[in-house]
Protein backbone atom coordinates (compact mmCIF):
# COMPACT_ATOMS: atom_id res chain seq x y z
CA UNK A 1 0.00 0.00 0.00
CA UNK A 2 2.89 2.37 0.77
CA UNK A 3 4.38 1.65 -2.64
CA UNK A 4 1.04 2.32 -4.31
CA UNK A 5 0.69 5.61 -2.42
CA UNK A 6 4.20 6.61 -3.51
CA UNK A 7 3.27 5.83 -7.11
CA UNK A 8 0.13 7.94 -6.85
CA UNK A 9 2.05 10.81 -5.26
CA UNK A 10 4.65 10.77 -8.04
CA UNK A 11 1.96 10.48 -10.69
CA UNK A 12 -0.02 13.41 -9.25
CA UNK A 13 3.06 15.63 -9.06
CA UNK A 14 3.87 14.95 -12.71
CA UNK A 15 0.30 15.47 -13.90
CA UNK A 16 0.21 18.89 -12.22
CA UNK A 17 3.82 19.84 -13.07
CA UNK A 18 2.94 22.55 -15.57
CA UNK A 19 1.11 24.45 -12.80
CA UNK A 20 4.19 24.87 -10.63
CA UNK A 21 7.32 24.01 -12.64
CA UNK A 22 8.35 27.69 -12.74
CA UNK A 23 8.66 27.61 -8.93
CA UNK A 24 11.26 24.84 -8.97
CA UNK A 25 15.03 25.25 -9.06
CA UNK A 26 15.12 28.44 -7.00
CA UNK A 27 12.10 30.02 -8.74
CA UNK A 28 13.98 33.25 -9.42
CA UNK A 29 12.52 33.73 -12.88
CA UNK A 30 9.00 33.36 -11.50
CA UNK A 31 9.44 35.41 -8.32
CA UNK A 32 10.92 38.32 -10.24
CA UNK A 33 7.64 39.05 -11.99
CA UNK A 34 5.13 38.80 -9.14
CA UNK A 35 4.54 41.85 -6.92
CA UNK A 36 2.70 39.99 -4.13
CA UNK A 37 3.61 37.02 -1.90
CA UNK A 38 3.18 33.58 -3.45
CA UNK A 39 1.93 31.94 -0.26
CA UNK A 40 -1.57 31.31 -1.62
CA UNK A 41 -0.25 29.97 -4.93
CA UNK A 42 2.16 27.60 -3.16
CA UNK A 43 -0.56 26.34 -0.80
CA UNK A 44 -2.95 25.80 -3.71
CA UNK A 45 -0.36 23.72 -5.58
CA UNK A 46 0.35 21.67 -2.47
CA UNK A 47 -3.37 21.08 -1.94
CA UNK A 48 -3.82 20.02 -5.58
CA UNK A 49 -0.98 17.49 -5.36
CA UNK A 50 -2.44 16.02 -2.17
CA UNK A 51 -6.03 15.91 -3.47
CA UNK A 52 -5.05 14.29 -6.76
CA UNK A 53 -2.83 11.79 -4.91
CA UNK A 54 -5.72 10.77 -2.66
CA UNK A 55 -8.09 10.51 -5.62
CA UNK A 56 -5.70 8.28 -7.59
CA UNK A 57 -5.01 6.15 -4.52
CA UNK A 58 -8.73 5.78 -3.78
CA UNK A 59 -9.31 4.54 -7.34
CA UNK A 60 -6.23 2.37 -7.91
CA UNK A 61 -5.67 0.78 -4.49
CA UNK A 62 -9.00 -1.18 -4.40
CA UNK A 63 -8.42 -2.39 -7.96
CA UNK A 64 -5.37 -4.38 -6.83
CA UNK A 65 -7.69 -7.06 -5.50
CA UNK A 66 -9.82 -7.34 -8.65
CA UNK A 67 -9.43 -9.37 -11.82
CA UNK A 68 -9.31 -6.30 -14.02
CA UNK A 69 -6.21 -4.89 -12.30
CA UNK A 70 -3.75 -6.46 -14.81
CA UNK A 71 -5.64 -4.78 -17.64
CA UNK A 72 -5.70 -1.47 -15.76
CA UNK A 73 -1.92 -1.67 -15.22
CA UNK A 74 -1.41 -2.36 -18.92
CA UNK A 75 -3.55 0.61 -19.94
CA UNK A 76 -1.67 2.89 -17.52
CA UNK A 77 1.67 1.75 -18.91
CA UNK A 78 0.44 2.28 -22.48
CA UNK A 79 -1.08 5.72 -22.14
CA UNK A 80 0.39 7.60 -19.15
CA UNK A 81 3.70 8.33 -20.98
CA UNK A 82 1.71 9.66 -23.95
CA UNK A 83 -0.26 11.90 -21.60
CA UNK A 84 2.92 13.22 -20.00
CA UNK A 85 4.48 13.87 -23.38
CA UNK A 86 1.55 16.06 -24.31
CA UNK A 87 1.66 17.88 -20.97
CA UNK A 88 5.38 18.64 -20.85
CA UNK A 89 6.00 19.64 -24.46
CA UNK A 90 5.71 23.31 -23.55
CA UNK A 91 8.22 22.83 -20.70
CA UNK A 92 10.96 21.34 -22.88
CA UNK A 93 13.85 23.61 -24.02
CA UNK A 94 13.37 22.32 -27.57
CA UNK A 95 10.45 21.53 -29.86
CA UNK A 96 9.69 17.90 -30.62
CA UNK A 97 9.06 17.16 -34.32
CA UNK A 98 5.45 16.39 -35.11
CA UNK A 99 6.49 13.20 -36.88
CA UNK A 100 8.25 11.93 -33.74
CA UNK A 101 5.16 12.56 -31.61
CA UNK A 102 2.92 10.67 -34.03
CA UNK A 103 5.30 7.71 -34.33
CA UNK A 104 5.75 7.52 -30.55
CA UNK A 105 1.98 7.68 -30.01
CA UNK A 106 1.60 4.55 -32.14
CA UNK A 107 4.78 2.66 -31.30
CA UNK A 108 4.66 2.93 -27.49
CA UNK A 109 1.20 1.35 -26.93
CA UNK A 110 1.90 -1.19 -29.66
CA UNK A 111 5.13 -2.30 -27.95
CA UNK A 112 3.34 -2.84 -24.64
CA UNK A 113 0.55 -4.72 -26.35
CA UNK A 114 3.03 -7.07 -28.06
CA UNK A 115 4.79 -7.72 -24.73
CA UNK A 116 1.45 -8.47 -23.04
CA UNK A 117 0.16 -10.81 -25.74
CA UNK A 118 3.31 -12.54 -27.00
CA UNK A 119 6.19 -12.07 -24.57
CA UNK A 120 4.71 -12.54 -21.11
CA UNK A 121 8.06 -13.16 -19.42
CA UNK A 122 9.50 -9.94 -20.80
CA UNK A 123 6.24 -8.23 -19.96
CA UNK A 124 6.44 -9.20 -16.28
CA UNK A 125 10.05 -7.99 -15.94
CA UNK A 126 9.27 -4.75 -17.78
CA UNK A 127 6.20 -4.14 -15.63
CA UNK A 128 8.20 -4.68 -12.42
CA UNK A 129 10.77 -2.13 -13.60
CA UNK A 130 8.02 0.34 -14.60
CA UNK A 131 6.32 -0.11 -11.23
CA UNK A 132 9.53 0.65 -9.36
CA UNK A 133 10.24 3.60 -11.60
CA UNK A 134 6.76 4.98 -10.91
CA UNK A 135 7.36 4.68 -7.16
CA UNK A 136 10.68 6.45 -7.63
CA UNK A 137 8.85 9.50 -8.97
CA UNK A 138 7.73 10.07 -5.38
CA UNK A 139 11.25 11.45 -4.81
CA UNK A 140 10.53 14.12 -7.41
CA UNK A 141 7.23 14.84 -5.66
CA UNK A 142 8.93 15.22 -2.27
CA UNK A 143 11.54 17.56 -3.74
CA UNK A 144 8.82 19.63 -5.43
CA UNK A 145 6.77 19.83 -2.24
CA UNK A 146 9.84 20.97 -0.32
CA UNK A 147 10.45 23.81 -2.77
CA UNK A 148 6.81 24.87 -2.67
CA UNK A 149 7.00 24.96 1.14
CA UNK A 150 10.04 27.26 1.03
CA UNK A 151 8.16 29.53 -1.38
CA UNK A 152 5.59 30.21 1.34
CA UNK A 153 8.19 32.16 3.31
CA UNK A 154 9.33 34.38 0.42
CA UNK A 155 8.32 38.05 0.49
CA UNK A 156 8.61 40.35 -2.52
CA UNK A 157 10.06 43.83 -2.42
CA UNK A 158 7.80 46.90 -2.52
CA UNK A 159 5.68 47.41 -5.62
CA UNK A 160 4.89 51.06 -4.85
CA UNK A 161 6.29 54.10 -3.12
CA UNK A 162 5.02 57.65 -3.51
CA UNK A 163 7.05 60.86 -3.56
CA UNK A 164 5.92 63.81 -1.45
CA UNK A 165 5.46 65.89 -4.60
CA UNK A 166 3.14 63.24 -6.08
CA UNK A 167 0.92 62.48 -3.09
CA UNK A 168 -2.25 63.95 -1.71
CA UNK A 169 -0.57 67.21 -0.70
CA UNK A 170 1.44 67.63 -3.90
CA UNK A 171 2.10 71.11 -5.22
CA UNK A 172 -0.59 72.48 -7.50
CA UNK A 173 1.61 74.99 -9.33
CA UNK A 174 3.37 73.76 -12.47
CA UNK A 175 6.99 72.79 -12.03
CA UNK A 176 9.56 74.64 -14.12
CA UNK A 177 11.95 72.02 -15.45
CA UNK A 178 12.53 70.12 -18.72
CA UNK A 179 10.67 66.84 -19.10
CA UNK A 180 11.65 63.49 -20.56
CA UNK A 181 8.91 60.86 -20.96
CA UNK A 182 10.25 57.45 -21.99
CA UNK A 183 7.43 55.10 -23.06
CA UNK A 184 8.00 51.39 -23.71
CA UNK A 185 5.11 49.62 -25.42
CA UNK A 186 5.93 45.95 -24.97
CA UNK A 187 6.32 44.10 -28.30
CA UNK A 188 5.82 47.20 -30.50
CA UNK A 189 6.67 46.33 -34.11
CA UNK A 190 8.07 48.88 -36.57
CA UNK A 191 6.94 46.75 -39.50
CA UNK A 192 3.29 46.55 -38.43
CA UNK A 193 3.01 50.26 -37.59
CA UNK A 194 4.99 52.03 -40.29
CA UNK A 195 6.03 49.69 -43.10
CA UNK A 196 3.27 47.10 -43.63
CA UNK A 197 0.32 48.51 -41.72
CA UNK A 198 -2.94 46.68 -42.30
CA UNK A 199 -5.30 48.66 -44.55
CA UNK A 200 -8.03 48.73 -41.89
CA UNK A 201 -5.77 49.64 -38.95
CA UNK A 202 -5.96 53.31 -38.01
CA UNK A 203 -3.22 54.69 -35.74
CA UNK A 204 -3.81 58.47 -35.71
CA UNK A 205 -1.78 59.13 -32.56
CA UNK A 206 1.31 57.27 -33.75
CA UNK A 207 1.00 59.17 -37.04
CA UNK A 208 0.67 62.51 -35.25
CA UNK A 209 3.74 61.83 -33.11
CA UNK A 210 5.69 60.63 -36.14
CA UNK A 211 4.95 63.99 -37.84
CA UNK A 212 6.98 65.81 -35.15
CA UNK A 213 9.57 63.12 -34.34
CA UNK A 214 12.56 61.23 -35.67
CA UNK A 215 11.70 57.73 -36.85
CA UNK A 216 14.37 55.02 -36.82
CA UNK A 217 13.70 52.58 -39.66
CA UNK A 218 16.42 49.97 -39.12
CA UNK A 219 16.64 49.40 -35.37
CA UNK A 220 18.72 46.36 -34.48
CA UNK A 221 17.20 44.36 -31.59
CA UNK A 222 19.23 43.47 -28.49
CA UNK A 223 17.21 40.37 -27.57
CA UNK A 224 13.80 38.75 -27.55
CA UNK A 225 12.96 38.86 -23.84
CA UNK A 226 11.82 41.82 -21.77
CA UNK A 227 13.53 40.52 -18.64
CA UNK A 228 16.95 41.17 -20.23
CA UNK A 229 16.15 44.03 -22.63
CA UNK A 230 14.80 46.52 -20.09
CA UNK A 231 17.77 46.21 -17.68
CA UNK A 232 20.00 46.63 -20.74
CA UNK A 233 18.26 49.85 -21.77
CA UNK A 234 18.30 51.26 -18.25
CA UNK A 235 21.95 50.40 -17.59
CA UNK A 236 23.34 51.07 -21.05
CA UNK A 237 25.04 47.65 -21.18
CA UNK A 238 23.67 44.59 -22.92
CA UNK A 239 22.49 41.92 -20.49
CA UNK A 240 22.87 38.31 -21.60
CA UNK A 241 21.93 36.59 -18.32
CA UNK A 242 20.39 37.40 -14.96
CA UNK A 243 19.70 35.98 -11.48
CA UNK A 244 16.96 37.08 -9.10
CA UNK A 245 17.97 36.16 -5.57
CA UNK A 246 15.83 35.23 -2.57
CA UNK A 247 16.55 38.67 -1.05
CA UNK A 248 14.99 40.23 -4.21
CA UNK A 249 18.32 41.44 -5.57
CA UNK A 250 18.76 41.33 -9.33
CA UNK A 251 22.22 40.34 -10.56
CA UNK A 252 23.10 40.95 -14.21
CA UNK A 253 25.72 39.45 -16.49
CA UNK A 254 26.82 41.82 -19.24
CA UNK A 255 27.85 40.58 -22.68
CA UNK A 256 31.63 40.43 -23.05
CA UNK A 257 32.28 40.91 -19.33
CA UNK A 258 33.16 38.57 -16.51
CA UNK A 259 31.22 38.12 -13.32
CA UNK A 260 27.86 39.26 -12.02
CA UNK A 261 26.89 42.85 -11.32
CA UNK A 262 24.08 43.90 -8.96
CA UNK A 263 21.43 45.98 -10.69
CA UNK A 264 20.43 49.14 -8.87
CA UNK A 265 19.39 52.73 -9.24
CA UNK A 266 22.92 54.09 -9.02
CA UNK A 267 23.92 51.98 -12.02
CA UNK A 268 20.99 53.10 -14.16
CA UNK A 269 19.57 56.06 -16.02
CA UNK A 270 17.40 56.73 -12.95
CA UNK A 271 20.49 57.36 -10.84
CA UNK A 272 21.99 59.59 -13.53
CA UNK A 273 18.77 61.60 -13.69
CA UNK A 274 18.72 62.05 -9.91
CA UNK A 275 22.33 63.25 -9.93
CA UNK A 276 21.46 65.76 -12.64
CA UNK A 277 18.66 67.19 -10.48
CA UNK A 278 15.69 65.57 -12.22
CA UNK A 279 12.71 64.20 -10.30
CA UNK A 280 12.27 60.57 -11.33
CA UNK A 281 9.12 58.45 -11.64
CA UNK A 282 8.19 55.10 -13.13
CA UNK A 283 5.12 53.00 -13.81
CA UNK A 284 5.98 49.55 -15.10
CA UNK A 285 4.86 46.03 -15.91
CA UNK A 286 6.55 42.67 -15.44
CA UNK A 287 9.94 43.77 -14.06
CA UNK A 288 10.21 44.81 -10.36
CA UNK A 289 11.23 48.43 -10.93
CA UNK A 290 10.34 49.63 -7.44
CA UNK A 291 12.47 46.91 -5.85
CA UNK A 292 15.53 46.90 -8.10
CA UNK A 293 15.81 50.66 -8.66
CA UNK A 294 14.22 51.81 -5.41
CA UNK A 295 17.07 54.10 -4.39
CA UNK A 296 16.82 56.26 -7.50
CA UNK A 297 13.10 56.41 -8.38
CA UNK A 298 11.26 59.05 -6.37
CA UNK A 299 7.76 57.88 -7.33
CA UNK A 300 7.24 54.31 -8.44
CA UNK A 301 4.54 51.74 -9.16
CA UNK A 302 4.78 48.35 -10.84
CA UNK A 303 2.19 45.62 -11.19
CA UNK A 304 1.55 42.31 -12.89
CA UNK A 305 -1.84 40.69 -12.28
CA UNK A 306 -1.26 38.18 -15.06
CA UNK A 307 -1.89 34.55 -14.21
CA UNK A 308 0.90 32.30 -13.01
CA UNK A 309 2.13 29.80 -15.61
CA UNK A 310 -0.67 27.43 -14.62
CA UNK A 311 -4.30 28.61 -14.28
CA UNK A 312 -3.71 30.45 -11.01
CA UNK A 313 -3.55 34.15 -10.19
CA UNK A 314 -2.44 36.22 -7.21
CA UNK A 315 -5.72 38.12 -6.97
CA UNK A 316 -7.83 34.94 -6.71
CA UNK A 317 -8.85 33.21 -3.48
CA UNK A 318 -7.08 30.11 -2.21
CA UNK A 319 -10.10 27.94 -3.02
CA UNK A 320 -10.30 29.32 -6.54
CA UNK A 321 -6.63 28.53 -7.16
CA UNK A 322 -7.09 25.02 -5.75
CA UNK A 323 -10.09 24.05 -7.85
CA UNK A 324 -9.41 25.69 -11.19
CA UNK A 325 -6.40 23.47 -12.10
CA UNK A 326 -8.40 20.38 -11.20
CA UNK A 327 -11.21 21.65 -13.39
CA UNK A 328 -8.68 22.07 -16.19
CA UNK A 329 -7.82 18.38 -15.92
CA UNK A 330 -11.48 17.52 -16.52
CA UNK A 331 -11.82 20.02 -19.38
CA UNK A 332 -8.67 18.75 -21.06
CA UNK A 333 -9.80 15.14 -20.79
CA UNK A 334 -13.14 15.98 -22.42
CA UNK A 335 -11.87 18.48 -25.01
CA UNK A 336 -8.26 19.73 -25.28
CA UNK A 337 -9.41 22.57 -27.56
CA UNK A 338 -12.04 23.70 -25.06
CA UNK A 339 -9.48 23.54 -22.28
CA UNK A 340 -6.98 25.67 -24.22
CA UNK A 341 -9.64 28.26 -25.08
CA UNK A 342 -10.78 28.47 -21.45
CA UNK A 343 -7.21 29.14 -20.32
CA UNK A 344 -6.77 31.74 -23.05
CA UNK A 345 -9.91 33.59 -21.93
CA UNK A 346 -8.65 33.43 -18.34
CA UNK A 347 -5.35 34.94 -19.49
CA UNK A 348 -7.16 37.77 -21.32
CA UNK A 349 -9.11 38.74 -18.22
CA UNK A 350 -6.01 38.81 -16.04
CA UNK A 351 -4.10 40.91 -18.58
CA UNK A 352 -7.03 43.31 -18.83
CA UNK A 353 -6.87 43.88 -15.09
CA UNK A 354 -3.12 44.50 -15.33
CA UNK A 355 -3.58 46.98 -18.16
CA UNK A 356 -6.32 48.99 -16.45
CA UNK A 357 -4.27 49.17 -13.27
CA UNK A 358 -1.17 50.43 -15.08
CA UNK A 359 -3.22 52.86 -17.16
CA UNK A 360 -4.73 54.42 -14.04
CA UNK A 361 -1.34 54.99 -12.42
CA UNK A 362 0.23 56.20 -15.66
CA UNK A 363 -2.37 58.87 -16.33
CA UNK A 364 -2.37 60.00 -12.69
CA UNK A 365 1.41 60.38 -12.75
CA UNK A 366 1.33 62.48 -15.92
CA UNK A 367 -1.54 64.62 -14.65
CA UNK A 368 0.36 65.60 -11.49
CA UNK A 369 2.99 67.15 -13.82
CA UNK A 370 5.61 67.16 -11.07
CA UNK A 371 8.03 64.48 -12.30
CA UNK A 372 10.80 65.41 -14.73
CA UNK A 373 12.02 62.01 -15.94
CA UNK A 374 9.09 59.63 -16.40
CA UNK A 375 9.65 56.01 -17.40
CA UNK A 376 6.58 54.02 -18.50
CA UNK A 377 6.53 50.33 -19.42
CA UNK A 378 3.07 49.17 -20.57
CA UNK A 379 1.86 45.62 -21.25
CA UNK A 380 0.46 46.37 -24.73
CA UNK A 381 0.45 45.36 -27.55
CA UNK A 382 1.95 42.19 -26.04
CA UNK A 383 -0.38 39.16 -26.21
CA UNK A 384 -2.95 38.24 -24.92
CA UNK A 385 -5.03 40.74 -26.84
CA UNK A 386 -7.57 42.70 -24.82
CA UNK A 387 -9.09 45.16 -27.31
CA UNK A 388 -11.62 44.78 -30.12
CA UNK A 389 -11.46 47.25 -33.03
CA UNK A 390 -14.85 46.06 -34.22
CA UNK A 391 -16.56 46.88 -30.92
CA UNK A 392 -14.20 49.74 -29.99
CA UNK A 393 -14.13 48.25 -26.49
CA UNK A 394 -12.19 45.93 -24.25
CA UNK A 395 -12.80 42.22 -24.74
CA UNK A 396 -12.82 39.40 -22.20
CA UNK A 397 -12.59 36.57 -24.71
CA UNK A 398 -9.66 35.18 -26.66
CA UNK A 399 -10.67 36.31 -30.14
CA UNK A 400 -8.78 39.55 -30.84
CA UNK A 401 -5.53 40.04 -32.74
CA UNK A 402 -2.20 41.82 -32.41
CA UNK A 403 -3.66 44.53 -34.65
CA UNK A 404 -6.40 45.11 -32.07
CA UNK A 405 -3.80 45.59 -29.37
CA UNK A 406 -1.87 47.97 -31.64
CA UNK A 407 -5.04 50.04 -31.91
CA UNK A 408 -5.25 50.04 -28.10
CA UNK A 409 -1.61 51.15 -27.85
CA UNK A 410 -2.49 54.05 -30.14
CA UNK A 411 -5.42 55.01 -27.92
CA UNK A 412 -3.19 54.95 -24.83
CA UNK A 413 -0.57 57.05 -26.61
CA UNK A 414 -3.29 59.58 -27.47
CA UNK A 415 -4.38 59.82 -23.82
CA UNK A 416 -0.81 60.42 -22.69
CA UNK A 417 -0.07 62.95 -25.42
CA UNK A 418 -3.22 64.94 -24.59
CA UNK A 419 -2.05 65.33 -20.99
CA UNK A 420 1.51 66.22 -21.99
CA UNK A 421 0.43 68.81 -24.57
CA UNK A 422 -1.90 70.47 -22.04
CA UNK A 423 1.03 71.09 -19.68
CA UNK A 424 2.86 74.46 -19.60
CA UNK A 425 6.00 72.37 -19.85
CA UNK A 426 5.11 70.90 -23.25
CA UNK A 427 7.64 73.08 -25.16
CA UNK A 428 10.35 71.61 -22.92
CA UNK A 429 9.14 68.01 -23.20
CA UNK A 430 11.09 65.29 -25.02
CA UNK A 431 9.47 61.91 -25.70
CA UNK A 432 10.87 58.48 -26.49
CA UNK A 433 8.37 55.88 -27.71
CA UNK A 434 9.69 52.41 -28.41
CA UNK A 435 9.16 48.69 -28.34
CA UNK A 436 11.48 46.52 -26.30
CA UNK A 437 11.34 43.94 -29.08
CA UNK A 438 9.23 43.35 -32.15
CA UNK A 439 6.15 41.17 -32.62
CA UNK A 440 7.46 37.63 -32.02
CA UNK A 441 5.26 35.81 -34.49
CA UNK A 442 7.08 32.50 -34.05
CA UNK A 443 6.27 32.53 -30.34
CA UNK A 444 2.54 33.19 -30.69
CA UNK A 445 1.47 31.44 -33.91
CA UNK A 446 1.09 28.02 -32.28
CA UNK A 447 -0.97 29.29 -29.32
CA UNK A 448 -4.77 29.58 -29.00
CA UNK A 449 -4.60 33.39 -28.99
CA UNK A 450 -3.39 33.41 -32.61
CA UNK A 451 -6.14 34.45 -35.05
CA UNK A 452 -6.63 34.42 -38.81
CA UNK A 453 -6.04 38.17 -38.78
CA UNK A 454 -2.72 37.60 -37.03
CA UNK A 455 -1.80 35.08 -39.69
CA UNK A 456 -2.57 37.51 -42.51
CA UNK A 457 -0.75 40.40 -40.84
CA UNK A 458 2.37 38.33 -40.10
CA UNK A 459 2.78 37.34 -43.77
CA UNK A 460 4.74 34.28 -42.68
CA UNK A 461 7.78 36.28 -41.53
CA UNK A 462 9.34 37.63 -38.34
CA UNK A 463 10.48 41.23 -38.77
CA UNK A 464 12.90 41.79 -35.89
CA UNK A 465 12.78 45.60 -35.81
CA UNK A 466 11.15 47.23 -32.77
CA UNK A 467 9.59 50.62 -33.33
CA UNK A 468 11.50 53.69 -32.06
CA UNK A 469 10.31 57.32 -32.21
CA UNK A 470 12.14 60.26 -30.64
CA UNK A 471 10.51 63.68 -30.27
CA UNK A 472 12.98 66.39 -29.30
CA UNK A 473 11.57 69.26 -27.25
CA UNK A 474 10.27 71.85 -29.68
CA UNK A 475 10.53 69.61 -32.76
CA UNK A 476 7.85 70.46 -35.35
CA UNK A 477 8.81 68.40 -38.43
CA UNK A 478 9.44 64.71 -39.12
CA UNK A 479 12.90 63.30 -39.58
CA UNK A 480 14.06 59.81 -40.54
CA UNK A 481 17.17 57.87 -39.58
CA UNK A 482 17.74 54.94 -41.95
CA UNK A 483 21.02 53.72 -40.46
CA UNK A 484 21.43 50.35 -38.77
CA UNK A 485 20.86 51.58 -35.22
CA UNK A 486 21.18 49.40 -32.11
CA UNK A 487 18.26 49.59 -29.72
CA UNK A 488 20.81 50.01 -26.94
CA UNK A 489 21.47 53.54 -28.24
CA UNK A 490 18.11 54.61 -26.81
CA UNK A 491 19.97 54.73 -23.49
CA UNK A 492 22.43 57.24 -24.97
CA UNK A 493 19.58 59.38 -26.27
CA UNK A 494 18.06 59.51 -22.78
CA UNK A 495 21.41 60.35 -21.19
CA UNK A 496 21.99 63.18 -23.67
CA UNK A 497 18.63 64.73 -22.81
CA UNK A 498 19.23 64.41 -19.07
CA UNK A 499 22.59 66.16 -19.40
CA UNK A 500 21.32 68.79 -21.87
Amino acid sequence: MLKKFAQCLGLASLILLENYDEFLGGAGKARMHVPLPLTGIALANLADILLLTLLLFAVLAPLRRTRIYPVVRLLLAMFIPLYFLGRVQALLPFELPEAFIRIFAIAWPAAWLVLFLRLRGWYRHTMIFASRLAAGFALFAVASIGQLLTLIAWRPGPHQHTAAWSGQFAATTPREHPVLVWIVFDELSYDQIFEHRAHDLNLPNFDALRAVSTLYTDVQPIGDHTVKILPSLLSGQQVDDYRFRWNDRLDLHFAGQRGWHPAGGAQSVFGDARQAGWRTAAVGWYNPYCTVYAGSIDDCYWMNWDKIEGPMAQDKTLWHNIWIPLGQLERRAVSPARSAHFLCNYDVNQRLRTHLDLEQHTLHLLQTDQADFVFLHLAIPHSPNIWSRIDAAYTTTCDSSYLDNLALADIELGKMMSILKASPRWPQTSIIVQGDHSWRTGLWESLPAWTDEDDAAARGIFDTRPAVLFHRAGQTAPQTDTSAWSLLQVHQVAEQILHQ
